[in-house]
């Protein structure tokens, strides 16, 4: 307060003006940061240095802040008398979305300029799916949570089929009805006959009501 009233007063003796006073000379980023680095938001953030920290806006700030792909949430604290400090929150990669993009555990979809290489689910589907995908993704993951089956892709046709890939390489097509039914099917015909198989399925349809159609690898 005493060097707000400072600049004031320097002001009105025709000294250095408030905004000479608190421009802002340095950005501090505090975060705990795994994806983004504080070098690359400074980079990001670099328009806001020179703005003056006595009349820059809480509003303006966050959406300098937010403009970021990797940041999720920010936090603006003033430090006088020439430093803005913003405390960051990442996003968190649930699974990679078509090509180039991520979707977050809270649902978001983000594009990276460089998007990593991570151990993470592919999902596929139409423009503005990611909701009926993602719902899918979790309710096909909590009826493989008791096997060893794993997700590597999952894919929504335009037409509303279903199919999917595991990671041990195995594809089943699940069809537009029924999915954890057929699904639950799949599971309990792999468990039984076909776990110790897997070299050479080229893929399954479980679209059938009671069963599933196996497609062998040829020259196997």
């Amino acid at each position: 307060m005493l060097l707000i009233i400072g600049a004031l007063l320097q002001q009105e003796e025709g000294s250095n003006s408030s905004e000479d006073w608190f421009a802002i000379r340095h950005i501090e980023i505090v975060g705990d940061l795994k994806y983004a680095t504080k070098t690359s938001l400074q980079s990001d953030y670099i328009s806001l240095l020179g703005r003056n920290l006595l009349s820059l806006s809480l509003s303006d700030t966050l959406d300098v802040a937010l403009s970021s792909e990797w940041v999720k949430s920010a936090e603006v604290r003033k430090v006088w008398p020439n430093t803005l400090q913003l405390l960051v929150y990442e996003h968190t990669p649930l699974a990679y979305w078509r090509d180039g993009q991520l979707i977050s555990t809270t649902a978001d979809i983000f594009t990276p300029q460089s998007v990593p290489e991570l151990p993470l689910t592919r999902l596929n589907g139409p423009d503005d799916s990611s909701d009926i995908v993602l719902d899918q993704f979790g309710l096909i993951s909590q009826v493989l949570s008791s096997t060893s089956l794993r997700v590597a892709q999952l894919t929504l046709e335009a037409r509303g089929a279903w199919h999917l890939t595991f990671t041990n390489g195995i594809t089943v097509k699940l069809g537009r009805d029924e999915i954890i039914e057929r699904l639950q099917r799949f599971i309990a015909v792999y468990e039984s006959d076909l776990s110790g198989r897997i070299e050479t399925i080229h893929s399954v349809d479980a679209r059938y009501p009671h069963g599933v159609a196996v497609s062998w690898r040829k020259n196997l």
